[in-house]
């Protein structure tokens, strides 16, 4: 029985906390067990990053290695050097360490996004107003959006929360940075995740971008861009030297230039050269076209080789995943090529709409295009396995925020509840809705309608007309233009 002085909020913290280590001493630890006589039951991704750092120091080919399952490294070698250490642990241990280290990364992505929000509100009085409004409504959509994901990529040892963390913390220090130093901080933080695995350079690019935008245009309130040119020129400067850092003298000191340089150029080679025709990726050993993968391309193949199957009489479209599968709907080479534009046409129109939303006063557009481009990386990557799209919960809190800010309540109202649905209908319903791409095809129409709303609304509007708080709002302080005596990020 809880003492009587606990305040209910803490009980349930506590309550939490008890229930996820249950479940990462019992599941999470379980599947961490090598099971020689049966691979399939180690269920796993951590140990293949564990193998591999092991074998950046022991001599062995790193992305030649596999983990008791046959999963092979597939990523520049910082991250699997930081967690050679654990390499030392019996499986199990390891993925139980790594478990409660990504709880407490869990608790620093929720403290970032809560100062990140705050530094918004505060920028801003409309913005604040209307969280007001949706508060505590858009906090569940966001839960119940990145969820469940997050349950399975704490389940599966993988490294999403950590990418998520250091994405939250790079725009943080970015978007509440005064001076020099968290700029410069925050782009080297971004770039952390881009070496990670690659695929963050979307978002970290994006970003720059809408700074450029920013540093470039002109407002009647702030006619000196000064503050947005020196931000930009901080934080490009911060990507710049953790690319260094990351790539090169970080691995550098711990395994030598020279072998350094060596696995990088096996990445660049064979990494990402080498993946067969039938889309199946032989160096993970993992298809592509599984129903866990919901990347567009793969959801797009699922539907047609579906729709086919039911409508046209093709073969069956769960035989894709299959060692020999037959000949399938979608393997004309004129989808593949459609795929691909549409793709590309995607990220044209993501860099118009961060044109746009690039202004020197605005600190929720340059953290929504963030957000944006954090889903379109699920959109364009070839792999997109339904734990990635934790990577919605971000833009489910901030776009509503403005959509509602530029007069468009019900739209902020669908562009919350859509991505919650998803979420929770792919995970319920998984071996149906993967089946055909549900999660994958209705992200990218989410992408897709986010962007139109985006490109043809107009400029913000306040909905405190009449209210005390109308006269705040439209005399705003610039967002990035604070005194040299106000409190410093």
């Amino acid at each position: 029985m809880w003492p009587r002085s606990l305040p209910k909020p803490r009980r349930w913290t506590l309550a939490l906390i008890a229930g996820l280590t249950i479940w990462g001493l019992t599941d999470v630890r379980r599947r961490g067990y090598a099971h020689p006589e049966n691979p399939a039951k180690h269920r796993t991704d951590l140990t293949v990053y564990t193998e591999a750092g092991a074998a950046f120091f022991d001599g062995r080919a790193p992305y030649e290695v596999a983990n008791p399952r046959g999963w092979r490294y597939l990523y520049p070698p910082m991250f699997a050097l930081l967690l050679a250490p654990l390499h030392a642990l019996a499986s199990q241990d390891q993925v139980t360490v790594w478990f409660f280290v990504c709880l407490l990364i869990c608790w620093g992505c929720f403290r970032e996004l809560r100062l990140i929000l705050r530094e918004l509100c505060e920028s801003d009085p409309r913005l604040a107003a209307g969280c007001r409004r949706w508060f505590p409504w858009l906090g569940v959509c966001a839960l119940a959006t990145g969820l469940l994901p997050t349950l399975n990529c704490l389940q599966r040892g993988q490294v999403g929360v950590l990418k998520l963390y250091l994405l939250f913390l790079g725009l943080r220090l970015i978007v509440r940075g005064r001076g020099w130093r968290a700029w410069i901080a925050g782009g080297t933080v971004l770039a952390m995740p881009v070496v990670l695995k690659i695929v963050p350079v979307l978002p970290v690019a994006l970003l720059l971008f809408v700074q450029l935008a920013a540093a470039r245009k002109r407002l009647p309130e702030d006619p000196s861009p000064a503050v947005a040119r020196r931000r930009l020129a901080g934080s490009t400067l911060g990507v710049a030297l953790g690319l260094v850092l990351f790539f090169l003298l970080v691995p550098a000191a711990l395994i030598g230039w020279k072998a350094n340089l060596q696995h990088l150029g096996t990445f660049s080679q064979i990494v990402l050269a080498r993946q067969d025709d039938s889309g199946r990726d032989r160096l993970a050993g993992v298809e592509t076209h599984t129903v866990r993968n919901q990347s567009f391309s793969n959801a797009v193949y699922r539907f047609g080789n579906f729709a086919a199957h039911m409508l046209s009489g093709g073969p069956d479209d769960r035989l894709v995943v299959e060692p020999n599968p037959p000949a399938m709907a979608m393997d004309a080479p004129i989808v593949g090529r459609l795929v691909l534009g549409v793709r590309l046409g995607l990220l044209a129109a993501l860099a118009a709409l961060g044109w746009r939303l690039g202004r020197p006063d605005d600190a929720l557009g340059l953290a929504l295009a963030f957000a944006l481009a954090c889903v379109a990386m699920l959109v364009v990557s070839p792999i997109s396995r339904g734990h990635y799209f934790m990577l919605l919960a971000p833009a489910v809190l901030l776009l509503p925020l403005w959509l509602d800010r530029q007069a468009m309540p019900r739209a902020a109202t669908a562009m919350a509840v859509v991505p919650a649905v998803l979420s929770v209908l792919h995970y319920l319903l998984l071996d149906q809705a993967g089946r055909v791409g549900l999660l994958g095809l209705g992200t990218t129409a989410w992408l897709v309608a986010v962007i139109v709303l985006g490109l043809v609304a107009g400029p913000p509007r306040s909905h405190l007309a009449g209210s005390a708080e109308a006269p705040a709002a439209a005399t705003r302080r610039p967002q990035f233009s604070r005194g040299p005596s106000e409190k410093a990020a």
